[in-house]
């Protein structure tokens, strides 16, 4: 297993991210430490990975690290893309699409225009 546990591969669709998982199993490097963070060090420092979830566990006397997290390198395609094409357009890309958006209607009992000033 090389410290590889499994890697799914990263895809957009629709603009949405599917999530890649890095898993390094201390029993792969004799179970030091050392050996260990020198592992994980070596694939943050050369892949740059967005982290969004960590997990630690054990297995027996195994330390298992689980990562979920976002390539770098594709994040930095998007940006480049939405550059590029807000540049093109003069658009402003959406930065919140999977935020929930809050746009309650006026209500009725609020009038549109103001009452005129006697």
């Amino acid at each position: 297993m090389g410290g590889l546990v499994a890697l799914i591969p990263l895809f957009s669709r629709k603009d949405k991210i599917v999530y890649r998982f890095k898993g390094f199993d201390s029993s792969l490097c004799g179970d030091n430490m050392a050996a260990l963070e020198a592992m994980v060090n070596a694939w943050m420092e050369g892949e740059r990975p967005r982290i969004r979830q960590m997990c630690q566990n054990i297995r027996g006397q195994h330390i298992l690290l689980s990562f979920v997290y976002e390539d770098a390198h594709e994040l930095e395609g998007r940006v480049s893309t939405q550059t590029s094409v807000t540049a093109i357009t003069g658009a402003f890309p959406r930065i919140f699409d999977d935020e929930k958006i809050d746009d309650r209607p006026t209500s009725p009992s609020i009038p549109a225009t103001p009452p005129p000033m006697h």
